[in-house]
């Protein structure tokens, strides 16, 4: 079975799923990468909950504008 890896830099959570596992549609994870998948999972749940986001943009332009608006 093909092994999902997890790479936390300082400021990304990078999850690397074999191309593989995505074909064949299974893929392992280990317990430690789990929790830290789990965790980014639910702080990112969390943001949409406190409206911490904004978007969708049409165009480039209109993701420019609100950026500078912000």
């Amino acid at each position: 079975m093909n092994q999902v890896t997890i790479e936390k830099t300082k400021e990304y959570l990078i999850v690397k799923i074999p191309i593989k596992s995505v074909k064949t549609g299974r893929a392992s994870i280990s317990t430690k990468s789990r929790s830290v998948l789990n965790q980014a999972i639910f702080e990112g749940l969390k943001d949409i909950e406190l409206g911490r986001v904004f978007g969708p943009f049409k165009n480039i332009q209109a993701f420019k504008t609100a950026l500078k608006n912000r």
